[in-house]
């Protein structure tokens, strides 16, 4: 009797784990190579923000930094100021949205030409849940969100 009462309840666990899902799968992003007319490049943080999900978006910006802005010039240099990384959540009974607000400037300076040129990038991106959501669903949600939004810089800086 034991062993069939065990047999029922490992085939019950195992179909509650096939039938549960995640609404929000997390995504992988490949983002296309910038190239800016310099030879060296700086990344800086202009404000001193802290928590999870802006130590995740700084990790994230230091990774494309280094892996995807190529200077390809003969003298210059190209400096990269995240100047905010503002980020807002809002969650209710069966309610969650996560909005990203990320502003970035990229200077290319010349000394010998005595020619600098800026760009002001900004992305404001959100996503949100509703109804029945675990905690994964809204990490997942948080990571997708900031990865868009570092995806719209990189576009928007490649037409320019």
């Amino acid at each position: 009797m034991a062993r069939n009462l065990t047999i029922l309840f490992f085939i019950f666990f195992i179909g509650c784990e096939i039938n549960s899902e995640q609404l929000i799968k997390s995504e992988r992003v490949n983002f296309e190579n910038v190239k800016f007319n310099a030879v060296s490049k700086n990344l800086n943080f202009k404000n001193p923000q802290s928590g999870i999900d802006v130590n995740y978006t700084k990790n994230l910006i230091t990774d494309w930094f280094n892996n995807n802005i190529k200077t390809d010039g003969l003298e210059g240099t190209l400096n990269v100021v995240v100047n905010s990384i503002d980020i807002k959540k809002t969650r209710e009974d069966e309610y969650y949205k996560f909005e990203i607000n990320l502003s970035i400037e990229f200077t290319e300076i010349n000394q010998i030409l005595n020619k600098s040129k800026t760009y002001k990038v900004n992305s404001l991106d959100y996503g949100d849940i509703q109804g029945s959501f675990s905690i994964n669903d809204i990490e997942n949600l948080n990571k997708n969100i900031i990865l868009k939004s570092l995806q719209n810089i990189n576009k928007k800086i490649i037409q320019m």
